[in-house]
């Protein structure tokens, strides 16, 4: 979970886009050490402030989705189009970007 990252998405993408039907879901794939728990999700929740729901990946599977060890430092964001098709991957944080591919996919 990125601290800079997920305020950015709620205010620029949940917030403005979710009555268009976006869903945002941060997943958490253990944090940068791994030790990342539920406590610490809840905690970083509380402190930034963000209101999509954001999931634990126990297994680990996320991280090797974007071609990257499941344990790093960049977060994976994914856009998924309404037909299911994903229109948008990147491992390095472009807000205009995204938006632009969330936009399109609607």
């Amino acid at each position: 979970m990125c601290g800079l990252e997920f305020p950015d998405i709620e205010q620029l993408i949940w917030k403005p886009h979710r009555a268009d039907g976006v869903v945002v879901i941060g997943i958490n794939t253990g944090g940068l050490y791994g030790d990342d728990n539920r406590t610490r999700i809840e905690r970083f929740i509380a402190e930034t402030g963000i209101t999509f729901p954001v999931a634990q990946d126990l297994a680990g599977s996320a991280g090797q989705f974007g071609g990257g060890p499941a344990i790093s430092p960049f977060p994976i964001d994914v856009v998924v189009g309404r037909d299911g098709r994903i229109v948008y991957v990147s491992r390095e944080y472009d807000a205009s970007a995204m938006i632009g591919a969330v936009q399109a996919a609607l």
